[in-house]
């Protein structure tokens, strides 16, 4: 009974270590009742009273035993139920954590391509400026090179 109340989540053990010592104890208190019935009878005289009185005592300890002793079994019902209940949630962590996981490498994986795609943007744009710059260049150099050539022709 001890060991179902060690193997017991963290959140029942004190609850279920509560109730095993407080059963325990009654067990022992009654276990001892009996036993001290049992040597009155032995040491008592055959007076019929005293012994039909010992015997009903007897009985109602007897009744107290297995009342506790139908406590215990509840309790170790309850410590069974409550370490399925443990590892089934167990279980569903472990598999929440491996979609978190690959969420995550998603994730990662998405955020590489986003890199890639704004470099190659960024040159795209440095390649437009250049053009942009190179054909202005073109066009400074065609209008110096017309006005030189009116100015040749016209003068």
């Amino acid at each position: 009974m001890q060991r179902e109340v060690d193997k017991a989540s963290a959140g029942l053990r004190p609850q279920l270590s509560y109730k095993f010592r407080a059963y325990q104890s009654e067990y022992n208190n009654l276990t001892r009742q009996i036993e001290a019935a049992k040597q009155q009878i032995s040491g008592a005289s055959n007076d019929y009273n005293q012994i039909d009185s010992t015997r009903r005592q007897v009985l109602g300890n007897q009744g107290a035993v297995e009342r506790s002793s139908a406590a215990i079994t509840r309790t170790e019902r309850l410590a069974a139920e409550t370490e399925n209940i443990g590892n089934e949630i167990t279980t569903e962590l472990g598999t929440q954590r491996e979609q978190l996981v690959r969420t995550r490498d998603m994730l990662d994986q998405t955020d590489n391509s986003l890199d890639k795609s704004r470099r190659t943007l960024l040159n795209m744009a440095r390649r437009a400026v250049t053009n942009k710059v190179a054909l202005i260049c073109i066009i400074i150099v065609e209008v110096l090179i017309l006005a030189g050539v009116l100015y040749w022709k016209f003068k």
